[in-house]
């Protein structure tokens, strides 16, 4: 056994990796999209050059600009 116990661990076991466009685990009831910023569309990003914000108010998924952090339907900033 080394000192990390790396020894001890499955190495088959897959380990979940987490996504930022996936629906989170702890929503019962999935998640509601909550749409794109308006910053996003006045800089014409494409789909594929948005990120996924959780808004924990709205319980749902806005789309935007990497540093943004204000939800677009609520104007939460944690989350």
């Amino acid at each position: 056994m080394s000192k990390d116990g790396d020894a001890d661990r499955d190495p088959d076991r897959v380990v979940a990796f987490p996504q930022s466009r996936v629906a989170p685990p702890q929503t019962p009831g999935g998640y509601r999209e909550l749409g794109i910023t308006p910053l996003a569309r006045q800089l014409g990003l494409a789909a594929d050059q948005l990120n996924g914000h959780w808004c924990s108010r709205c319980e749902g998924i806005w789309w935007g600009y990497t540093l943004e952090a204000e939800c677009p339907c609520c104007g939460n900033r944690r989350g």
